[in-house]
């Protein structure tokens, strides 16, 4: 669960650890005019799967964590993880590191929600919170082969930024917005404009 408690969605003032699996899939969630029947994990993937729709999965650890938490993680999900191409971040960096070393195939990104510095770590790419992401962090990534995700912009200033710092995805609630100023980038800015809306972007 994104929220650490299941009120603002489904009206039931619980938190996750407070139910059991079987209780959580029985509440109803509802957000934007939709609703739905709170799934599992196991649920959301294999859907995801017969879709083929690649997911960045988050894995968020609480103080509640079973110790075993992430190995258990590791046997019941990492062989599909890996078929089906799909990608792990998390804030928590133990968590990244444990995970790199459970199963090195894995592909676990590091989220970072400010730029201090370049990290040298274990994480195969980075998320990182946009009003802090500059041109240099995503240069000295790229330099050691690892993408670097942004959020969560949800203007187009904003978005075209990111794709002037070269980053390889956008995470945002506005995905038509995102899908339709990075077509305009790809589609109609030549190479000139690109650095010239760079220097704009980064100077004024």
């Amino acid at each position: 669960m994104h929220d650490e408690n299941y009120r603002v969605l489904t009206g039931v003032n619980k938190r996750p650890i407070d139910l059991t699996l079987a209780q959580a899939t029985k509440l109803t969630a509802k957000e934007n005019g939709h609703q739905a029947r709170v799934p599992s994990f196991s649920e959301y993937l294999k859907t995801a799967d017969q879709l083929h729709q690649k997911l960045l999965i988050e894995v968020k650890t609480t103080k509640y964590d079973s110790p075993d938490m992430l190995e258990r993680f590791n046997k019941l999900y990492s062989a599909t993880i890996i078929k089906h191409h799909h990608l792990i971040h998390s804030l928590d960096y133990n968590a990244v590191s444990t995970l790199k070393k459970l199963n090195p195939k894995l592909t676990v990104y590091y989220i970072q929600p400010y730029n201090f510095s370049y990290p040298n770590s274990v994480a195969d790419g980075f998320s990182m919170e946009y009003s802090t992401l500059n041109d240099d962090f995503v240069i000295q990534a790229h330099l050691n082969n690892k993408p670097v995700f942004t959020w969560d912009m949800d203007e187009e200033d904003s978005i075209m930024r990111m794709l002037y710092y070269g980053v390889d995805g956008l995470i945002t609630d506005d995905v038509q917005l995102a899908r339709s100023v990075s077509k305009d980038y790809m589609n109609k800015t030549n190479y000139a404009d690109q650095v010239l809306n760079f220097v704009a972007f980064n100077f004024s």
